[in-house]
């Protein structure tokens, strides 16, 4: 999930900064055979097995543990939480092979279940769960060495987050709430080179991707799953309408878009930014009542600025979940949601055509 540049950039940078004089197939030829020799050393079956084995051995450390602690039920989880939570941290800071790796996370995860459930059993309340996993999150998110682990923090935590604000403050702020990490993971993408050259540039992609995952996951609750979300709103509260969720979601959009086009050196204000532009607000109108569309869409515009699979499978799978749900929401005859569908699919032809044609594409010299 790193960004991670392809061989061929790097050799050629080198080469235009004057840098690498030699001949840049051979470096590429040594690079990837030193890369083969280091990803191969371990057969992959070995891995998982290697790994199967540290889940076992956790699951038996986890049992005699809980034998060990006499205290009251609440207390004790909460104890043996923290205690195999913090020794997941050690254990992970010891080494990186594979069983070391594995037996820490699957340790942690269990010791924070623990921690979690204990202080909601103990205190009888979702707020002090909730705090908790937040508190819990953050700290793992920064002191846990893991990409794994950081990803799940990031993901539990913003999870959390919104969960304590919607037994804590009015619906329509946890919706704002949903806008404002949206903005958070679009900047971490749009700056991830910068950032993970930093202190913390470890931190910068798993938190990106757990941030992502809840707007996905959130949205697809609210979207296929209505009664469910809202019965999470304390009695009498009112959610945002979907209509200003979209504009929200429509506003990062098209700020990412504008920075993607300042980064690659196209003008805003020509035709290109203006065709780009009003792509994106047409979309945001005519799904208006789907947010997840827009939101979907901006993923998608970060994921080929970003050159990343992952995000681009995940933009991709969502944004046709999401056109699903819209399509059903359409208060039309079968007849006129289909010419509708028709109609839609010849704009975006027409618009491809027109696109390729007045902006055609450079030929990649090889």
């Amino acid at each position: 999930m790193a960004l991670k540049p392809s061989l061929r950039d790097v050799v050629s940078q080198l080469q235009v900064e004057g840098v690498l004089a030699g001949d840049a197939q051979a470096l590429a030829g040594t690079a990837l055979a030193s890369r083969q020799d280091v990803t191969t050393g371990t057969p992959w079956f070995v891995r998982i097995l290697t790994g199967f084995g540290a889940w076992v051995a956790s699951l038996f450390l986890i049992a005699f543990i809980a034998l060990v602690v006499t205290a009251s039920e609440e207390v004790g989880a909460i104890i043996l939480g923290l205690l195999l939570t913090g020794g997941a941290v050690v254990v992970r800071r010891m080494g990186n092979n594979v069983f070391l790796t594995q037996l820490a996370l699957s340790t942690g995860l269990a010791g924070q279940a623990l921690f979690v459930g204990g202080m909601g059993s103990l205190t009888d309340s979702g707020e002090a769960a909730a705090a908790a996993t937040l508190g819990l999150g953050l700290v793992l998110l920064f002191v846990y060495p893991d990409t794994i682990q950081r990803f799940l923090s990031a993901l539990s935590a913003s999870l959390a987050l919104l969960i304590l604000l919607r037994l804590t403050v009015p619906g329509v702020l946890v919706d704002v709430a949903l806008v404002g990490l949206t903005v958070l993971a679009h900047l971490l993408f749009l700056q991830q080179g910068r950032l993970q050259a930093g202190r913390w540039g470890e931190v910068v992609t798993p938190t990106a991707f757990g941030l992502v995952t809840v707007l996905f996951s959130v949205l697809l609750m609210r979207t296929w799953f209505q009664d469910f979300y809202g019965s999470l709103f304390r009695e009498g509260a009112v959610e945002l309408p979907p209509g200003v969720l979209t504009l929200g979601l429509a506003v990062v959009t098209l700020y990412s878009a504008w920075r993607v086009l300042e980064e690659t050196g196209v003008d805003t204000g020509g035709t290109a930014g203006v065709t780009a532009f009003a792509t994106l607000v047409l979309l945001a109108v005519l799904t208006f009542r789907t947010p997840g569309v827009i939101a979907a869409a901006g993923v998608l515009l970060l994921g080929f600025h970003r050159r990343n699979v992952v995000l681009l499978g995940m933009a991709v799978a969502f944004i046709l979940n999401f056109g699903v749900s819209y399509y059903y929401d359409l208060e039309l005859s079968l007849l006129a949601k289909s010419l509708a569908l028709l109609g839609s699919g010849l704009v975006m032809l027409g618009l491809r055509l027109f696109i390729l044609r007045r902006f055609p594409a450079v030929e990649e010299v090889r």
